[in-house]
């Protein structure tokens, strides 16, 4: 008897990797007097499972943060980890990496938002970067 072996296995894609892009404190001005955002050299921040909100959570954070029509993902981390990430940081999912880059957080896909405790994790809220 053949066993049913699924392309997209969920034990396969279970832990995907992330990298983080910390936000520097000082904010540049170009000549047109536009802010514009630096970021430190990206880490590899480990093997995490991400998953798109559900109904009701996306809707908590509309209800939160406003409207949004793009990809809204949330991760647990170790509440020791919390340290490592601040709001307004950039990350890299979905496959997307730091390698090539000319500027730290070209590649970056997604926007850390918003922390929320748990009892011993962190729920981590990261949307969509518009480029």
């Amino acid at each position: 008897m053949n066993s049913f072996k699924p392309i997209n296995d969920i034990f396969k894609n279970w832990n995907k990797d992330m990298y983080i892009a910390t936000k520097k404190d000082v904010v540049e001005v170009d000549d047109y007097n536009n802010e514009v955002v630096e970021y430190n050299k990206p880490f590899y921040f480990g093997r995490v499972n991400y998953q798109a909100l559900t109904p009701k959570e996306l809707e908590a954070y509309m209800q939160e943060y406003g409207e949004t029509n793009n990809k809204v993902v949330g991760v647990l981390i170790r509440y020791t980890e919390q340290h490592k990430l601040n709001t307004f940081d950039i990350a890299y999912l979905y496959g997307a990496t730091p390698k090539g880059e000319t500027n730290y957080g070209d590649n970056a896909n997604f926007i850390v938002r918003a922390f929320k405790p748990q009892n011993t994790r962190t729920l981590v809220i990261l949307e969509e970067r518009i480029k």
